[in-house]
């Protein structure tokens, strides 16, 4: 009998317990730890924190999910593991601490914002690192465009969670203008470098920032944060820009208490270092993927840090840990990129394929976005509960009051 635990229960994390909960032996345990009862899917989270969500169909219960798909839920947090005792150290909802046993070890828990040490950014500023985070914000975001007046928020940080924030936030502020007691929102979306989707194709970054700019968002380029106070920001130049509310967006890194977790080798931005077949380098039992752990390639190079970077890496861990624990070898990860696609708005989105050789826009790009979320679903709940989820959100469209 082999006891498999997966810390996180993100796209990665769940997908694999999913796969390995329908595969494994009928004695082998898997037991997911996360600390929420439900599933969000993080590219998602901007809606949230806009008010835009549909939890009633687009959430996912662990418990009775994990009843269905053969794996078991358990809430609580990863503090440390005691790799000597094969034991992970959990702090529990009540706050008391837990150890559990494992025999194989896989750590998902995906990554943070990275404020860069900016003064005030971690006081002063929301982040949509977590459901919680993504939740508290749209409490204060719903406050804010019920109070009246022109009100501002800014955003730091144009890659695709900022840009996507923004466009959902001015999407929101637009259908509520005929309603004469709603706030209209001013809202600046701040980034350090010469344009946006900085670490995207130059055209895919123009096209973006045009659709910003119908959206009448105010892009500031080459604007570098040195501080931020309750309700303003100032730049490297000393310009101050007011805020009611303030988004922090910019860059990514693991949790600071994943370094060196459990004596592991981590590198200067808190991922865990791992071999090609996802094992960390220090320890054949231990394993790591998604943003959290920097993964080689065979040419040098490092995975990106992408959500499909992650669902990928999590089917190919699924069936090599299934090999594993059948006496096979574990098998290196190859990564082959697939794209990107960004959504501004919900009937728009850009896309890069062929390598970034080719550019696609338009409602029908916004429609793939949606795919690749059905096709989360699919992994983690098979294709017949992905057809009736995508059957009642047509039928919920149609007949709901605007």
């Amino acid at each position: 009998m082999s006891r498999v635990v997966i810390v996180g229960g993100g796209a990665a994390g769940l997908e694999l317990a999913s796969i390995l909960g329908r595969s494994v032996n009928r004695q082998d345990e898997v037991l997911l730890v996360e600390g929420e009862t439900h599933h969000y899917w993080k590219p998602r989270f901007h809606e949230i924190a806009a008010g835009t969500f549909d939890n009633a169909l687009d959430t996912l219960c662990y418990f009775s999910h994990g009843a269905k798909n053969g794996y078991m839920h358990y809430q609580g947090w990863m503090t440390d593991i005691k790799r000597e005792d094969k034991q992970l150290v959990v702090s529990k909802p009540n706050g008391e601490t837990d150890f559990i046993k494992y025999d194989y070890l896989v750590i998902a828990i995906g990554a943070i914002s990275n404020d860069f040490a900016t003064r005030g950014a971690l006081e002063h500023c929301l982040f949509l690192d977590t459901p919680e985070q993504a939740r508290s914000s749209w409490l204060q975001i719903s406050s804010l465009l019920r109070s009246g007046h022109q009100r501002t928020i800014n955003i730091v940080g144009a890659g695709a969670t900022g840009l996507e924030l923004a466009a959902e936030l001015a999407k929101v502020s637009a259908r509520l203008e005929p309603n004469p007691h709603a706030a209209k929102l001013k809202i600046n979306l701040i980034e350090a470098t010469d344009r946006v989707l900085p670490n995207s194709p130059l055209k895919m970054s123009n096209q973006a920032q045009l659709m910003l700019e119908k959206y009448n968002i105010n892009v500031m380029l080459n604007t570098r944060i040195a501080s931020v106070d309750q309700q303003a920001m100032t730049t490297s130049d000393g310009l101050t820009i007011d805020a009611d509310i303030q988004f922090w967006a910019a860059g990514i890194k693991a949790p600071n208490w994943l370094k060196n977790i459990g004596g592991l080798e981590s590198n200067s931005s808190n991922q865990l270092m791992v071999q090609q077949t996802l094992a960390c380098t220090l320890d054949p039992n231990i394993f790591a993927l998604g943003d959290c752990a920097a993964i080689p390639q065979g040419d040098g190079a490092m995975v990106p840090p992408k959500a499909q970077a992650a669902n990928r890496a999590a089917v190919h861990l699924a069936k090599s840990l299934i090999g594993l624990m059948r006496g096979k070898r574990l098998t290196p990860f190859i990564y082959k990129d697939g794209g990107m696609v960004v959504a501004i708005g919900h009937n728009f989105a850009i896309s890069t394929m062929m390598n970034d050789r080719l550019i696609l826009k338009g409602r029908v790009i916004r429609r793939l976005y949606d795919t690749i979320f059905r096709l989360h679903q699919k992994t983690v709940s098979g294709v017949l509960t992905m057809s009736r989820l995508i059957i009642a959100k047509r039928l919920k469209c149609i007949f709901q009051p605007g």
